[in-house]
Order: C-alpha cells, then sequence, then structure tokens
C-alpha cells in the first residue's frame, strides 16, 4: 500500500497516484544501488530526500533500506527501521523480516537475529527457508552448536526441506565450536536426506576435525571430496595441513603442500606456516627450513608465525645459531619479535649454554615491554643456579612469584624487542 503525506487532496487523479508510484519505484532501484556499494548513508538520503517531496514510503522502499543496510553492516539501524515502519502502521513482510534477520547476520549478531525470528513468528508469518537458513548463518558465530542443529528440525516441522546452505550453516557451527564428531554425524544426515555436500560443507567440517586433533578423519573427508568431483579449496587445504601438523604427521603436511604447489589450490602463508609447524613438532629443523625458503622463493610475505614456528624448530634441533640468523632475518623483513618470539631465542641460548647472551636478550625483552613466559624465567634461574650467579637469581624469584600468582594462559601484557 502507497502511503501519501496528510497534506495531499483527496481529489487527486489517477495520474497523481501515478507519479507517486513511480517515484517510489526510482527510490527503490537508488537504494538497492546504493546498497550493492555498501553506501548506507547515501541510501538513507534517499529515503530522506522522499520524505521531503511530502511522500512516504513503502514496505518496498523500506526492506530495500534495511537490505542495504544489511549489506553496510548497519545491523542496529536495520532494526531500528523495521520498528519504524511498525509505528508508521506500514505491515512488514517476509522479505522485510528475512533481510533484517540477513543484516544481523552479516553483523554477526546472533541474538538480534533470533529475536526477529520470534517476532515473525508472534506476526504469524511462517518462514520460509530464507528465514532459516540467515538465521543459521548468524548462529555460526554464536558457539550454540546445539540450536544450530535444532533449527534444522524445526524447519521441517514447518514442511521445508533444509538445502546445502542450511547444512553448511551448521557444519560452520559444529567447526566453530570443536564438535567434529557431532559434524560427521550431520554430513551422515544430509546423505540420509538427499542432500550433496559442497566445497563449504567439508571445509568446515575438515577444520572441526583439525580441532579435534583427528587428522585421519580430515583426510576421509578430503578424499571424499575427490570422489564426489567436489575441488578442494584453499581453506580446506590449509586445515588438512594444519590437522596433520597436530598430529604429529609431517611428511603428510608437506605431501599436501607438495600437491598444491603442483595442482593448486595456490598455497599462501598460513599453508607454508602449518608445514613449518608440522616439522618442528617434529624436530626437523631442517626440513622447516627448507619449507621457509620456498615462501620467499614463491613471493610470500612471511609473518611472525613463520618465523617463530622455524626458529622453535631449530631451538629444538639444538641450533642457537641458526635460531639468531633467523631472529636477523625477521627483522629484515621489518617484522617486529613478539613474546613468543623471544622466549624461544632465550631457550635456544640457554639450551647452548651461551648463558651470557640468554641474559642479554632476557634484560632487552623485559626492557622493551615483553613479559617471559614461566619456562624462560625458570630456564634462566636453573642456569643462575648451576653457575652461582646469585645476583641474577635474586632478581629472578620475584618475577617467578608474579608467574604462579598468574591465571592460566595469561602470558602478560604485549610489545616489541627492539
Amino acid at each position: 500500500m502507497v502511503v501519501v503525506a496528510k497534506t495531499f487532496s483527496m481529489k487527486v487523479g489517477p495520474r497523481f497516484f501515478s507519479d507517486v508510484s513511480a517515484e517510489l519505484r526510482k527510490c527503490t532501484a537508488l537504494i538497492s544501488g546504493y546498497g550493492k556499494q555498501r553506501d548506507v548513508w547515501r541510501a538513507i538520503d534517499v529515503l530522506t530526500s522522499l520524505r521531503e517531496k511530502g511522500l512516504q514510503p513503502n514496505v518496498v522502499v523500506c526492506s530495500a533500506l534495511i537490505h542495504a543496510c544489511g549489506t553496510g553492516r548497519q545491523w542496529r539501524r536495520a532494526l531500528s527501521l523495521l520498528a519504524d515502519m511498525q509505528e508508521e502502521y506500514l505491515h512488514p513482510n517476509l522479505i522485510t523480516y528475512n533481510s533484517s534477520i540477513s543484516a544481523c547476520e552479516k553483523s554477526q549478531q546472533w541474538a538480534p537475529a533470533l529475536q526477529v525470528l520470534h517476532t515473525i513468528r508472534q506476526r504469524t508469518f511462517r518462514p520460509d527457508l530464507t528465514t532459516y537458513n540467515a538465521v543459521l548463518s548468524a548462529l555460526t558465530t554464536s558457539h550454540r552448536w546445539a540450536q544450530s542443529h535444532a533449527m534444522l528440525d524445526e524447519a521441517r516441522l514447518e514442511g521445508l526441506a533444509p538445502d546445502v546452505i542450511s547444512y553448511s550453516a551448521c557444519a560452520t557451527s559444529f567447526e566453530k565450536a570443536h564438535q567434529w564428531a557431532q559434524g560427521l554425524g550431520l554430513l551422515a544426515e544430509m546423505r540420509r536426506h538427499g542432500v550433496q555436500a559442497n566445497v563449504i560443507t567439508y571445509g568446515a567440517l575438515v577444520s572441526a576435525c583439525e580441532k579435534g586433533f583427528r587428522w585421519p578423519h580430515a583426510l576421509q573427508l578430503v578424499d571424499d571430496m575427490q570422489h564426489h568431483s567436489i575441488k578442494k579449496d584453499l581453506v580446506t587445504c590449509n586445515a588438512l595441513i594444519s590437522a596433520c601438523e597436530k598430529g604429529h604427521e609431517p611428511e603428510l603436511a608437506l605431501k599436501v603442500l607438495r600437491r598444491m604447489l603442483a595442482s593448486g589450490p595456490a598455497p599462501d602463508v598460513i599453508s607454508f606456516n602449518a608445514a613449518i609447524s608440522a616439522f618442528e613438532k617434529g624436530q626437523l629443523w631442517l626440513d622447516a627450513l627448507k619449507v621457509l625458503s620456498e615462501v620467499s622463493e614463491r613471493r610470500l610475505q612471511p609473518d611472525n608465525i613463520t618465523f617463530n614456528a622455524a626458529m622453535s624448530a631449530c631451538e629444538k634441533g639444538m641450533r642457537w645459531e641458526r635460531v639468531l640468523s633467523l631472529l636477523s632475518d625477521m627483522r629484515a623483513h621489518g617484522l617486529k619479535p613478539n613474546p613468543i618470539t623471544c622466549c624461544v631465542v632465550i631457550l635456544a641460548c640457554s639450551d647452548a649454554s651461551q648463558t651470557e647472551l640468554a641474559w642479554q636478550l632476557f634484560l632487552e625483552m623485559e626492557e622493551s615491554g615483553l613479559a617471559p613466559d614461566a619456562p624462560t624465567v625458570s630456564r634462566l634461574l636453573m642456569e643462575c643456579e648451576q653457575r652461582l650467579l646469585l645476583d641474577r637469581e635474586l632478581a629472578l624469584l620475584p618475577r617467578i612469584v608474579a608467574l604462579a600468582g598468574r591465571r592460566g594462559g595469561d602470558d602478560g601484557p604485549g610489545g616489541v624487542l627492539l
């Protein structure tokens, strides 16, 4: 229904209404265009301009603007517009409500999305599959995997058939919550309902297995993708390499990386980082350095994780000179060492009985605002005890007490080693 300002005469003819309808269609097109550009403010200006002409928007215009707010990550404004429609006696339709849920989903606001779903039911609307898929997508950031799975059952009770989008969103919820077993059960459920998983579904499930330290299951899922002629993407391959790394299978991790280099998808720095970490856990420092050299050869930019993993591999391999060399390379790449870097370097020097060098690095670390972790301080304390360096022992003891009083997992404030 077209709603116009109160000031117009009731004696207007058909042409007036035709002009109003044309103006509303024009506004809808403009708002939709700005929405695609994620230019929310210009979209809002169109609505303001419409009202300045003495006209009021209809449901279509408002729905388009709510959708534009969603693409622009303005979920509060989208819900405010929804509330304004009800105050102005405009009756939102299902498209309006779905756009509102989608706006919440795009901004990772699962609770408001559920509230809009509740409103739909109160208005005696019947949610469609678009509604449920938007809610499921919003729930992926909530760790409410059980509620996400329950949404699939609710959709079926409404006579709807969840599709691959529904299941993929649910699989992502399982992945975020590290529920690998439930994820595999979901895949079996999809097959029972005749829904073919896609690369997004498999990517989420492989990541769930990686987080659950289940590399054989991750490998089986990738084999299953190949069986169904589903091409692996970068996310899936990186998750598989990481799964092999966590499973202490460096050779498998390298095999996956080599396949990526040969047939795609092209690996990124995350791929190489996971492979280097795999060799680090296997204490294969030379192999880690070989993979590190390929990062530059592929014209990729290494990051702190790259160098930290390579340095840790060398530290475990008792190659303290290599560790210091990598520290120099790290700085040459414009990267600033973080607490992990500093601890690895100090431990490497301490392992090689380079006590004085380890102590100097420790002092630099503290001066730069980096808080050493408990193993680093304990190692230095042990070295000082063995070498009868009483003054250093006394300096370290308060730090040990402070670390013991900290809550688990808090390594203190960040900083950089200058």
